[in-house]
C-alpha cells in the first residue's frame, strides 16, 4: 500500500514543479519579448530620428556653403548657376564614412546621383523612392526599402530652391548591428536567468515563485517607462541579489537617459554654433577690377578658432585673418567677438575715418575687445589695408604666422621669389590691455599675390608623425603660385591631402590667396 501510494505522489509532485517551471519560463519569456520588442521600437524611432536629421543638417550645411542658385544638369554635367560646384561637393561628401551619402538633383522628372565624384542617373528603384518629391511635394522622409536584394535605410531631405536632394542611407543589418547584438546578449542572460530560476524552484518552489513574480512586475514596469518603482529586497541569497540588480539597473537606465538627454542637448547646441560661425566668413572667390580672392577654411573640430573676413569702403579694402589659441567651441566664441569687430568698423568710420588706412589703430580697438571677452584665451591676427587707387599695401601683425608676398607673373617660381611679411609684427590680441602696434607700407605691383594662412597648415602631421612644415609650402607655391588664387589655394590643400594621407587635423587650418590683378 505504501510503495502505491509513493507510486501516486511522486507523478503529481512532478507534475506541481513541471507546472511552476513552465509558469517561472512563461513569464520570463514575456517579460524579455516585450522588453526586446520595446527596446527594439525605441532603437528604431531613434535610428529613423538620427537619419533624418543628418539629411536634413547636412542639406542645411551644403546649402550654406553652395549659396543662392540651383542645380542644373545639361549634357550630363552637373553645374550651380553656370558654376562647377566639384569642389564643393567633393570637400563635403568626402569625409563621410559611417553613411552612404550622395547628391540628386532633379532635372525634368529624372534624377540624377552625384556621387564619387561622378554624375548619373539613379536606378529605377531609387527613383520610385523619390518620386513622392515630385508627386506629393514630401521633400523629407525616412524608409525602410529593399535596394539590389538588400534592406536599406533610405532618407533624404529635398531643397526646392537649390533643386537638390542630400540622401544618407545605411543597410539595415549595419544599423541594427548593435541592436542584435543587445538582443542576442539579453536572450543569453535571459536563457541563463532561467536555468538559475528552474534549479530554484526544485530547491525553494513556491517562494522563489513569489519573489521572481515580483522582479516580472518590475521588469514590465520598466518596459513600461516607470524607472522610479523599485523592488523589495528580501533575504540574501541570488534572488536578493537580482532584485538589487534590478534596482540598480534602474537607477544606471535613468542616469544613462539623463546622460543621452544632455549629449544630445550640447551636440545640437554645437551643431547650431557651427552653422552660426559658418556665416562669419565671407564667400570663398571674391574678384573686381583689381584684386581677385580666394580662402579656404577647415576646422579641427566642429567648431574652429580660425576666421578670415574683409571689410571694403570706398577705395580700400581691409584684410583680417586671426587665429585663437585652441580650436573648438571656446575659441569660435573668440572667432564671434573678432568678426563682430569687423562689423564695427562702419560705427568707428563715423569719427575715425582715417583708421581704415591704420591697421595698427584697428589692432588696438580689437585687443580690447579680446581683452574685455577674457584672458582664457588670445588671438594672434594680421590686418592689411589695400588702397585700389595707390595700390598702398599698409599692415599690422599681432604674433599671427607672416604671409608670403610673390609675383605671379614670373615664368617660373623659385624659392627666393618668396618673402614673408615679417615687419610690425606685436604682441598677441588679449595678452595685455594697453599693448601698442605699428603698420608697414608696402607699393603692390599687378601679379603681386600674397598668400595668407595659419600655423594649422604648417604644423599638420601625416602618419608619422612630420609636419608639413614651411619648406614644403614654399615648394608647392613654387609649383602652383602663376595660377589664379583659387587654383594656388587648390594646388596647395591637394599637396597638403597627399603628405597627410587624409590624417584629420590636429589644428584648425585657413588658407587665403589675394591677387594684384590690375
Amino acid at each position: 500500500m505504501a510503495t502505491s501510494m509513493r507510486q501516486v505522489r511522486f507523478p503529481l509532485k512532478i507534475k506541481l514543479l513541471t507546472v511552476m517551471l513552465v509558469l517561472i519560463a512563461a513569464s520570463l519569456i514575456v517579460f524579455v519579448s516585450i522588453a526586446l520588442r520595446t527596446f527594439k521600437e525605441d532603437k528604431s524611432a531613434y535610428i529613423f530620428e538620427t537619419m533624418l536629421n543628418k539629411a536634413s543638417s547636412e542639406q542645411i550645411i551644403l546649402s550654406q556653403k553652395l549659396g543662392p542658385g540651383q542645380f542644373r544638369v545639361e549634357n550630363s554635367t552637373l553645374s550651380f548657376d553656370g558654376t562647377d560646384p566639384t569642389e564643393i561637393l567633393n570637400n563635403h561628401l568626402a569625409d563621410e564614412t559611417t553613411y552612404d551619402v550622395k547628391l540628386v538633383v532633379l532635372d525634368q522628372s529624372n534624377f540624377f546621383e552625384w556621387k564619387n565624384k561622378e554624375l548619373k542617373p539613379i536606378s529605377e528603384e531609387e527613383a520610385q523612392i523619390l518620386a513622392s518629391i515630385t508627386k506629393s511635394s514630401i521633400n523629407e522622409a525616412v524608409k525602410e526599402v529593399q535596394l539590389a536584394n538588400e534592406k536599406i535605410l533610405y532618407s533624404y531631405n529635398y531643397n526646392p530652391i537649390l533643386n537638390y536632394a542630400y540622401v544618407v542611407s545605411l543597410p539595415q543589418e549595419k544599423a541594427f548591428a548593435v541592436t542584435t547584438y543587445l538582443i542576442n546578449k539579453s536572450i543569453f542572460y535571459g536563457i541563463f536567468i532561467l536555468g538559475v530560476a528552474m534549479l530554484l524552484s526544485v530547491l525553494l518552489a513556491r517562494p522563489l515563485t513569489a519573489q521572481l513574480e515580483t522582479l516580472f512586475g518590475m521588469t514590465q514596469e520598466i518596459a513600461k517607462g516607470n524607472f522610479d518603482k523599485r523592488v523589495e529586497i528580501k533575504g540574501h541569497d541570488e534572488v536578493g541579489a537580482l532584485s538589487d540588480s534590478v534596482n540598480d539597473m534602474a537607477d544606471k537606465i535613468v542616469v544613462y537617459m539623463n546622460e543621452m538627454k544632455e549629449k544630445a542637448r550640447l551636440e545640437n547646441e554645437v551643431m547650431v554654433a557651427q552653422l552660426v560661425q559658418s556665416s562669419f566668413f565671407p564667400q570663398a572667390s571674391l574678384s573686381d577690377s583689381v584684386l581677385s580672392t580666394h580662402g579656404h577654411f577647415e576646422p579641427a573640430t566642429e567648431c574652429g578658432g580660425d576666421w578670415w573676413g574683409f571689410f571694403d569702403r570706398d577705395d580700400w579694402r581691409v584684410f583680417f585673418i586671426a587665429d585663437a589659441t585652441g580650436h573648438g567651441v571656446p575659441a569660435a566664441l573668440l572667432t564671434a567677438t573678432i568678426n563682430c569687430c569687423k562689423s564695427s568698423l562702419n560705427f568707428i568710420l563715423e569719427t575715425r575715418p582715417n583708421i581704415l588706412g591704420e591697421p595698427h589703430e584697428i589692432l588696438r580697438y580689437m585687443n580690447q575687445a579680446v581683452c574685455g571677452a577674457g584672458k582664457e584665451i588670445q588671438v594672434t591676427c594680421f590686418v592689411a589695408s589695400f588702397n585700389r587707387q595707390t595700390r598702398e599695401f599698409i599692415f599690422a601683425n599681432s604674433s599671427q604666422t607672416p604671409p608670403l608676398l610673390f609675383n605671379a607673373g614670373e615664368t617660373e617660381l623659385q624659392k627666393d621669389h618668396f618673402r614673408p611679411l615679417i615687419e610690425a609684427n606685436g604682441p598677441r590680441l588679449g595678452q595685455k590691455l594697453e599693448a601698442q602696434f605699428e603698420s608697414h607700407t608696402l607699393e603692390l605691383k599687378t601679379h603681386d599675390t600674397i598668400f595668407f594662412y595659419t600655423d594649422g597648415l604648417t604644423e599638420a602631421e601625416n602618419s608619422e608623425g612630420s609636419a608639413y612644415g614651411q619648406r614644403r609650402l614654399i615648394k608647392s607655391l613654387s609649383q602652383h603660385g602663376i595660377g589664379t588664387p583659387e587654383m594656388i589655394i587648390e594646388g596647395v590643400i591637394g599637396d597638403l591631402k597627399v603628405f597627410t594621407s587624409q590624417k584629420p587635423l590636429n589644428d584648425d587650418l585657413t588658407a587665403v590667396s589675394m591677387k594684384v590683378i590690375a
